[in-house]
């Protein structure tokens, strides 16, 4: 971030409700907070629609208390009974995850424990390719209130480059034509070319009653940049018929940052999409 000093913390008022965007009220409410954090910003491209005002931020469980953790997600409209859905895998978690995803007519918002610990530790004990919980999180819109959506992202661990490639196009449907999945595989394949020694982490995400099926891939060990992706993705944006460069400006801002992650596939209204994630602050710093 460019301050040169934390903001001070949120207090009664600077709340949700006067913040010009729920995304700036979270960044306000971490800094204050005084602890390290992570953060990526994204763009998600559907059809004849790009989401550019995405957020996410990862705390290490050590530095946040399990209280403050679900006063924040209640802070920012989570409904109360998702807190006895990530309850009982709270202990098993070592970093909480916030998303927001502002728009016009409401902000999509989203929390999730991660088991990276847990996963990691099982792989090597037993160099098994069992698809392992990853994170759990739950997903709600402002415009919906009281609603919300559980979501489980289960890792496929050890997966060379072409199986991700072979789970990534089963995602979409056998008779799709040319689309941003073409883009997308051919991003990962760039990846690898860059560097053949990286390691990709895969994951499939499924959410509670609705038909999302996607994947997301890691590709920080890759060292691509988003930049570097910029041909791809701009095929993408055709794809979806997004207006002649409209993508421009999350490419610029985005294009020296490091290339996270993808996520891709269909979304719980059984729309294509593709999210591209940019590192703007990693979680261990």
């Amino acid at each position: 971030m460019n301050s040169t000093a934390p903001p001070p913390a949120c207090t009664s008022g600077d709340s949700l409700a006067a913040a010009a965007r729920p995304s700036q009220y979270l960044l306000r409410r971490i800094e204050g907070l005084g602890v390290p954090y992570g953060r990526e910003d994204a763009f998600k491209m559907t059809r004849q629609r790009l989401l550019q005002d995405r957020i996410l931020i990862g705390i290490e469980a050590t530095r946040l208390p399990a209280r403050t953790f679900f006063e924040i997600a209640l802070e920012l409209g989570m409904p109360a009974p998702c807190m006895e859905l990530l309850r009982p895998r709270l202990a098993q978690a070592n970093a909480f995850f916030f998303g927001i995803e502002d728009r016009a007519a409401g902000s999509v918002c989203k929390v999730y424990l991660e088991f990276w610990d847990q996963v990691r530790a099982q792989v090597r004990r037993t160099g098994a390719r069992t698809p392992l919980l990853l994170h759990l999180g739950v997903k709600w819109d402002s415009a919906r209130p009281g609603r919300h959506e559980l979501a489980h992202y289960t890792c496929h661990p050890l997966l060379g480059v072409p199986e991700v490639l072979r789970r990534m196009a089963a995602i979409y449907p056998p008779d799709d034509a040319p689309s941003a999945r073409d883009a997308t595989l051919d991003i990962v394949r760039k990846g690898h070319r860059q560097n053949p020694a990286a390691s990709l982490l895969y994951i499939e995400v499924s959410e509670s009653d609705n038909p999302r099926r996607s994947f997301d891939v890691n590709l920080y060990k890759t060292g691509l940049r988003v930049a570097d992706a910029a041909p791809e993705l701009r095929r993408a944006a055709a794809h979806f018929e997004l207006a002649t460069g409209l993508i421009d400006a999350p490419l610029q801002r985005l294009g020296p940052r490091p290339l996270g992650h993808l996520s891709g596939g269909t979304d719980r209204h059984g729309e294509e999409f593709l999210s591209v994630y940019g590192e703007i602050q990693p979680l261990s710093s």
